[in-house]
């Protein structure tokens, strides 16, 4: 049986119509798919395969069709190839330093700039539907014979309740992933990667994501990108969509565990989902009492 890597380098050749692809590295960042660095004739691409079950988080039609619209901002790197079965993606590799091997902080100005240039285009993507989206999350851990315990019941129930103070603000083209390991910095210009979760959403979700590398740097970038001291229903707002996205990554590993995937990639799933759940927890109760 051919294994992965053979398998990406007889792609790109076919693709490429070349015969001289060769594996440069893995990317190892992010939970769900398994991304290389190829290089071809002088130049290089990542090529990405969907993990197991990815379908059930990512539509690739959606994707597709953000990736179409957001090429006229000159936020993303080319995409080469894309199969909407499957979702494996051919795309230009970018040479650059990956935000999250950064202090962050200091490329604020530099994320907000891309932020803007996002929020305020004339882009129609999908609605990101949140809870929605979180409702199948639930339900796909379900039917894995998962049961949620009564204190995430009693924690997703308040959610709902702090939802209302966003159900007004206005949505806007967001990437709903925009956190460190996403973004690359390449000379003075910064690359927003791996658009398959983007949508309509509420802008300071964008900011929530920032928390993967620590909620002080979603706090720190919050205030760049709102230009003052941030108000008590804007840092309300920040500490619900963070919580939110705890919950969201909670189940989702839930149900990486629940399919083999702990055992597979030597990973515990449940600690992890543990974790999330614990920040969740926290963040609310922070949120509750500003």
């Amino acid at each position: 049986m051919m294994n992965i890597e053979d398998y990406i380098i007889a792609r790109v050749n076919y693709l490429m119509r070349v015969r001289d692809a060769q594996i440069v590295k893995r990317l190892e960042r992010g939970m769900s798919n398994y991304t290389y660095v190829v290089e071809s004739q002088g130049n290089k691409y990542t090529y990405r395969v969907p993990g197991i079950y990815a379908e059930k988080f990512v539509d690739r039609e959606d994707e597709q069709a953000v990736i179409q619209q957001v090429e006229e901002l000159g936020l993303n790197n080319e995409t080469v190839y894309l199969e909407l079965r499957s979702g494996e993606k051919l795309a230009v590799y970018v040479e650059g330093t990956v935000m999250a091997d950064t202090d962050v902080v200091s490329y604020n100005a530099m994320s907000v700039k891309a932020l803007k240039k996002l929020h305020g285009s004339n882009l129609r993507f999908k609605d990101y539907n949140a809870f929605g989206r979180l409702a199948d999350y639930e339900r796909y851990c379900r039917e894995m014979g998962f049961e949620h315990k009564q204190n995430y019941i009693d924690l997703r129930k308040h959610m709902v309740e702090l939802g209302e103070q966003v159900r007004n603000i206005k949505p806007v083209p967001c990437h709903c992933d925009y956190q460190p390991t996403n973004l690359v910095i390449s000379g003075d210009k910064l690359y927003v990667l791996d658009w398959e979760f983007a949508g309509m959403n509420d802008p300071f979700y964008d900011i929530a994501c920032y928390g993967n590398a620590g909620f002080d740097k979603a706090l720190s970038l919050l205030e760049a990108y709102v230009g003052h001291q941030p108000t008590r229903d804007e840092l309300r707002r920040l500490y619900f969509h963070r919580a939110f996205q705890c919950l969201q990554w909670y189940n989702v590993a839930i149900f990486k565990d629940r399919i083999g995937l702990s055992k597979d990639l030597n990973l515990d799933f449940n600690q992890i989902a543990d974790m999330f759940f614990g920040m969740a927890t926290d963040l609310v109760g922070e949120h509750d009492s500003i």
